[in-house]
């Protein structure tokens, strides 16, 4: 009996192995091409090898620039040509396409959905608005239900000239959404109703006040929903801040995220995003062309422990998959994309290699 026992084993180990081996995640693209062929693109990430596969595209939007996944995984959403398009992805990834809204606004560049499901939220860049919807059982949008205008400017005549909202969140509990305003250095800050939706500003702070000129551009909240990591764009800095109880953010400390004797051409910084251990967060800068790793420390402030620069240029995104093995880089110049190897431990990563071509890459979204 003994004997049979070990060849089982043995078996089962190598199954094991093999279904390990051969595992998978499927992620979308999302592109600046507003030509005839833009498309949302459909790949899988190989979490043994980090290949990358081209699988499908959809072209139903007109420059889907930026998308977000459902908290149940059945619809993706993306923004382009001044509108929200909403998809259902079936069994096989695949995208059908399902209904589209106006954005209420000019130039969206930023979408996402509540933790609920039942909300999404559009920030329009060139217009300077900010547009909520509801989301119907279905996964279809409904007109948008809630809109505001900014208003306001900043000390860069030449990119904070206006109201510029740039991204929207809802915090981990979805007690909270944030919006960010290039223009006018500001984190707007609202309570969301927990049955209805409806937002309205946060009585204990309508706004958070960035450094003027900083130019908040994204944000990524914490899992534990107490700290908020503020990226901005113009000044290429990352600010650690505390959120409290009422949806109050504090500010603890700034960091830059490129060197301070850098010389070469103008640089933003674009994308901010978790290790999914919750121990790192990443940013990555245009112009220096570089993605830096900061160490999240228990009292909420940061540590820069590494920066890399190989085969990337201009990162308006990336991303991390769930599995924290790898980082896809979104070359919005090379039309490339390019994968990293990550430790979990360190929050180090290291160049694997250059992956397949996609035009204009702009977001990565992981299902």
């Amino acid at each position: 009996m003994k004997k049979l026992i070990v060849p089982v084993i043995l078996l089962l180990a190598g199954l094991m192995s093999f279904s390990f081996q051969d595992k998978t995640i499927s992620f979308y693209i999302g592109t600046q091409d507003k030509g005839a062929n833009s498309s949302v693109s459909l790949c899988e990430l190989n979490l043994s090898t980090g290949q990358v596969t081209l699988l499908d595209t959809f072209n139903n939007c007109v420059g889907p620039g930026y998308v977000a996944i459902s908290p149940n995984k059945k619809n993706l959403y993306a923004v382009g040509g001044d509108k929200i398009v909403s998809f259902a992805i079936g069994a096989d990834k695949k995208l059908t396409y399902l209904n589209s809204e106006s954005s209420v606004g000019a130039g969206p560049c930023h979408v996402s959905v509540h933790p609920s499901g039942k909300t999404a939220y559009v920030a329009n860049y060139g217009g300077g608005s900010f547009s909520m919807y509801h989301v119907q059982p279905d996964g279809k949008v409904t007109p948008a239900t809630y809109t505001e205008q900014y208003a306001g400017t900043g000390p860069n005549a030449k990119r904070q000239e206006k109201a510029h909202a740039h991204f929207a969140t809802a915090s981990p509990d979805g007690k909270y959404v944030f919006v960010t305003d290039l223009g006018s250095d500001k984190i707007m800050n609202y309570v969301s109703d927990s049955k209805s939706g409806a937002l309205k500003p946060n009585p204990a702070q309508p706004f958070f006040s960035g450094k003027p000129g900083a130019g908040p551009r994204h944000l990524i909240i914490h899992p534990s929903g107490k700290s908020l990591f503020l990226l901005n764009e113009l000044e290429a800095t990352l600010t650690s801040c505390s959120i409290d109880k009422n949806g109050v953010i504090t500010a603890i400390k700034t960091y830059p995220t490129i060197p301070a004797d850098y010389s070469g051409p103008t640089n933003t910084s674009a994308a901010i995003h978790l290790h999914p251990n919750g121990k790192f967060v990443y940013v990555s800068n245009r112009g220096h062309n570089s993605i830096s790793a900061f160490k999240i420390n228990a009292n909420g402030e940061l540590e820069m422990v590494d920066q890399q620069t190989k085969s990337i240029s201009t990162p308006r995104d990336f991303n991390i998959d769930p599995s924290g093995k790898f980082m896809i880089v979104a070359n919005q110049t090379a039309d490339n994309l390019v994968v990293y190897d990550v430790d979990p431990a360190t929050g180090k990563f290291t160049f694997k290699h250059e992956s397949i071509s996609v035009k204009l890459p702009i977001c990565v979204a992981f299902l």
